[in-house]
This record gives C-alpha cells, sequence and structure tokens, in this order.
C-alpha cells in the first residue's frame, strides 16, 4: 500500500511540475508575445493609422493573444483541478490502478496540449514576421503617399493662384460693365442737357424774331407817316425835306437794325441745326450703347443666328449641394434658358439638347426650329419644365450631337451646366476606379481637347462656333475653372450664378 501511495504521490508531483513548467512556458511566451505585440501596436499607431489590411492582420494576432490567454487560463485552471485531484489522492491511499491509468492519459494530455501551445507560439511567431514585412511596405507606400501629397498640394496651390487670377479678371469685366452704365447715364444726361439747351435757345430766336418783327412794323408806320407829312407839307418844302432826311436816316437805321437782325435769325437757324445734328448724334450714340447693354447677360454679349442651347438636367440640377433637394434650381435654370433667348437680338434658328447620362433633342430628331419670339421661348419653357433631373453627367454626348449642326449653320452654343463631366468617352478602364473629381477633370480635358483637334477645328474658311457658359451654384473652384476655360478656348465668355 505504501508502495502504491508513493507511485501515486510521485505521479502527481511529477504531473504538478510539468504542469507548473508549461504554465510558466506559457506565461513567459505570453508576456513575451505582448511586449511584441504593444511594440508592433505603437509602430502601427504611429505610420499606419489608416491601412485596413495592417489592421486586419493585427486584429487576428490579438484574437490568437485572446485565445493562447484564454488556454493559459485553462491550463492554469486545470493545473489548480490537478492540485485538487492530488489532495484527494493523498488523502485516499487506496486508490485503484484504474484511476493511475487515468492520471497517466490525463499526463499525455496534457503534454500534447503543450506541444499544441508551442506549434501556436511558433505560428505566431511567423506571422509576426510577416506583419513586420508588412509594416515595412506600408512605411513604403506610406512615403509615396505622402510625396503624392505633396504634389497635389502644389497642383492645389496653383488652382488657388488661378482662381485668384479669374475672380480679378471678372471683377475687371464687372468694373468695365459699371464704366459702361457710367458712360451711359452720362450720355443721358448730356442729352437732356443738349435738349434743354436747343429748347432755351429756341425761345430766345422766337423772342427775337419777335422783337424785330415788332420793330420793322414800326418802321413800316413811321415811314407811312413820313409820306403823309410830304404829301401835306408841299407849302412848307424846306421843313419837310429836313423832316424827310431825317426819316430817311431813321429808315437806313432800320433797315440795317433789320438787316442785323435777319443775320442773327440766320445764325440762330444754322445753330438750331448744328445743335439737331449733335444731338441725332448723341441719340444714335446713346441707342448704340443701349443695344450693347441690353444685348448682354451678366456680362456675355448675345450673339448668334443659329444657336444651340445644351441644358444640363443631371442629378445635381435638382440640388442645392451634394445631399440636398433643391426644387426651386431647375425652374431658374429653366427660366434663366428663356432670358439668354429673349436676349439674343438675332436669333433666327434654334435648338435645344439636355443631357444627363445620355443626350437627346428637346424637339424632333434635330431640326432647326425658326425663332418666332415669346411663343418659342414659351415652348421651350413648357418642354424643360416637363424635364426632371436625374443621372450623371455625359457632356461629351451632348457637344457630339450639337456639332452635328454645324454643316448646316450653327455659330454658337449656350452651356447650362453645374458641374465637371462624370460619364462618357475619355477614360480608360483603370481610370473608371478613381474618384469622382479625378474623373471629373480627365473628362472635361479630353471634352476640351476633343473641341479642339475635331469638332470645332476652323477649316475650309468656317469659323469657329462660339461656345458661351452660364454656371449654376459653381463655388467649386474646379468647375468655375473649366467651364472657364471651355468658353475662353471657344471663343465664348462664363458667367456663373452662385446659391439665392
Amino acid at each position: 500500500m505504501l508502495d502504491v501511495f508513493c507511485c501515486a504521490l510521485g505521479c502527481v508531483s511529477l504531473l504538478f511540475l510539468i504542469n507548473s513548467r508549461m504554465a510558466s512556458d506559457a506565461v513567459e511566451a505570453q508576456n513575451t508575445l505582448n511586449q511584441q505585440l504593444a511594440a508592433t501596436e505603437w509602430q502601427l499607431t504611429d505610420a499606419l493609422g489608416q491601412l485596413h489590411d495592417t489592421q486586419s492582420r493585427l486584429t487576428t494576432i490579438e484574437r490568437q493573444r485572446s485565445r493562447l490567454a484564454a488556454q493559459v487560463t485553462a491550463l492554469e485552471e486545470r493545473r489548480h483541478q490537478l492540485m485538487a485531484q492530488a489532495t484527494a489522492l493523498s488523502e485516499r491511499l487506496a486508490a485503484t490502478q484504474a484511476e493511475k491509468d487515468d492520471l497517466a492519459k490525463q499526463l499525455a494530455t496534457a503534454r500534447a496540449d503543450a506541444q499544441a501551445t508551442q506549434t501556436r507560439l511558433a505560428t505566431t511567431t511567423q506571422e509576426l514576421a510577416i506583419t513586420r514585412r508588412d509594416l515595412a511596405a506600408t512605411q513604403e507606400r506610406l512615403q509615396k503617399k505622402l510625396t503624392e501629397l505633396d504634389i497635389l498640394t502644389k497642383k492645389d496651390a496653383a488652382a488657388t493662384l488661378e482662381v485668384d487670377r479669374l475672380q480679378k479678371l471678372l471683377r475687371h469685366h464687372d468694373d468695365q460693365r459699371l464704366a459702361l452704365e457710367s458712360r451711359v447715364a452720362t450720355l443721358k444726361k448730356e442729352l437732356a442737357e443738349v435738349q434743354a439747351k436747343g429748347l432755351a435757345t429756341q425761345k430766345e430766336l422766337q423772342a427775337q424774331i419777335a422783337a424785330a418783327h415788332m420793330a420793322a412794323k414800326a418802321a413800316a408806320e413811321e415811314l407811312a407817316s413820313a409820306h403823309a407829312a410830304l404829301k401835306t407839307a408841299t407849302e412848307q418844302l424846306t421843313a419837310a425835306k429836313a423832316q424827310a432826311s431825317k426819316n430817311q436816316e431813321e429808315l437806313g437805321a432800320t433797315r440795317l437794325q433789320i438787316q442785323q437782325l435777319t443775320k442773327t435769325i440766320d445764325e440762330a437757324r444754322a445753330t438750331i441745326i448744328d445743335l439737331q445734328g449733335e444731338k441725332a448724334k448723341l441719340a444714335d450714340q446713346f441707342h448704340k450703347f443701349q443695344k450693347e447693354t441690353e444685348a448682354r447677360f451678366a456680362g456675355i454679349a448675345m450673339t448668334g443666328k443659329k444657336v444651340v442651347f445644351i441644358v444640363d438636367m443631371s442629378g445635381s440640377m435638382g440640388k442645392r449641394d451634394l445631399t440636398t433637394l433643391d426644387t426651386s434650381k431647375w425652374p431658374l435654370v429653366v427660366e434663366t434658358v428663356c432670358k439668354v433667348m429673349r436676349s439674343i437680338p438675332t436669333l433666327e434658328a434654334y435648338q435645344v439638347i439636355v443631357f444627363s447620362s445620355s443626350a437627346h433633342w428637346l424637339f424632333g430628331s434635330g431640326q432647326w426650329r425658326t425663332f418666332t419670339g415669346e411663343p418659342s421661348v414659351e415652348a421651350v419653357r413648357e418642354a424643360l419644365l416637363q424635364v426632371k433631373p436625374k443621372d450623371d453627367t455625359n457632356m461629351y454626348a451632348a457637344f457630339e450631337k450639337a456639332f452635328s449642326l454645324r454643316a448646316t449653320g450653327l455659330d454658337t452654343i449656350y452651356l447650362f451646366s453645374d458641374g465637371l463631366p462624370t460619364s462618357g468617352e475619355g477614360l480608360t478602364p483603370a481610370q473608371e476606379n478613381l474618384s469622382e473629381q479625378e474623373r471629373g477633370a480627365l473628362l472635361g480635358k479630353y471634352v476640351r481637347e476633343k473641341l479642339s483637334r475635331s469638332w470645332n477645328r476652323a477649316e475650309n474658311g468656317q469659323p469657329r462656333v462660339k461656345i458661351n457658359s452660364i454656371g449654376f451654384y459653381f463655388e467649386s473652384p474646379d468647375v468655375g475653372a473649366f467651364l472657364w476655360s471651355l468658353s475662353r478656348e471657344n471663343d465664348g465668355s462664363f458667367v456663373g450664378m452662385s446659391k439665392p
């Protein structure tokens, strides 16, 4: 019995020592792993906080660490259980050989668990090495991103300078418009002064003419009196001759006065004719400035005989910004199109294109429509109000359709839009995955190059088509710069309508 007790006690002690060593090794491995993970997490937090793949690997390692911690806890609990069993065995010296075999099986299981733990630790070490390699690669990518960020910052600074230059140019155009309005006001004032001066001169001449008539009448009456005195003063010839001589002198003075008055009247009439000519010239100049002023829309000269109006009906044309719907924006666009149509004094024929992800004619299949004034404007308004903004912005398709009319006399295009192109020809398959802003810049550049190289190229004596642009809610400098460049490169003008 004592041998059995000693054997059992020895097995328990051995099992306890093995479990203790295994637990110590596991704890030490866990501490080492925790230190390595802490260093790795610090490096990753400092350099790659936004890299999802590395975070995913760290999450996996953390889960493995948690599982190892759970296993260590399980082993610790198991060690306590074995200690309790050893205590129970010391109290029960009459344990059977079956219990001894069971303890041997438990020992084998513990060894297998320890072996599995060592295998998992080796795997974790390998994954940690892979993570370090990924960290180095991520740092290299981060450096590339920083370089790209520096390039983008320089581009942004250049764009800011370009926007400032555009704003100065717009202010210069506004100053010219104000100077023109001031000149018109000055001409109106000068015209009023000339009219007042002419009226005063006319009144003065009328008074002088009336005085001359009165003087002539008085002279005639005096002459009649002289003849009567000469007739009745035959007996007093000497006195009559003296009186006649005096009357003759007075008559000569009167005739001289009449001649002077007649000369003054002729000079006054010449002055009136000159003033009337100057008045006519000032009136013509005033009407010319007035027509030039009226035939403009916010700084854009309203020209064109055969005109195509291209109207953006993408989803953004019904929004105030990316997320806010604005039911008043599309009616404002429609009214602006109508106002531009009314402002073109030379408009003879027109057509309207609406576009979003594709482009189509608002009327028929693209035949020119004769402009008949307000009935044509109302037809365009009613048709556009039936349109519902939706989808993206394929500006390429709109211009391609518009320039199909160049051979039949197209001379001017008015573009109404609020953004850069977002779809259409101009992207490679690799560029389709770029951000919307990057794709918009590439598509816009492609449309401008297509206009320059093909659609709007001057050839065979055919003049270029003038393209004017009206931008809506264009606070984005990229949108303003694109529309301004597109119009400038095609002999047109650009005006932006900001949010009300």
